[in-house]
């Protein structure tokens, strides 16, 4: 609710407000959110929408590949992904 009365108000940029709708909204995107541009950049997804746009699909590519580096957070990764998989079988 808090989101539409910003939007309705003009109070924040249009693109935070979208930003925040995705990262709310969108299953595994709050957790590929800081990954992404490295996925990209590294040939893991090439974005069939534009940046900062990415189907349910790419999001789960990312999500497989970021829990096979060295670095991932695993606990944040396997909640993400198990909630991805839920989603992906939804369909």
């Amino acid at each position: 609710m808090l989101m539409l009365s910003l939007l309705a108000e003009r109070e924040l940029p249009l693109q935070e407000l979208i930003e925040l709708a995705k990262r709310v909204q969108i299953p595994g995107y709050e957790a590929v959110y800081e990954l992404v541009d490295d996925a990209v950049s590294e040939g893991v997804i090439a974005p069939c929408i534009s940046s900062g746009f990415y189907l349910q699909c790419e999001i789960w590519d990312v999500l497989k590949w970021a829990k096979c580096r060295p670095s991932a957070k695993t606990s944040q990764l396997e909640s993400a992904l198990s909630g991805a998989c839920v989603a992906g079988n939804s369909k």
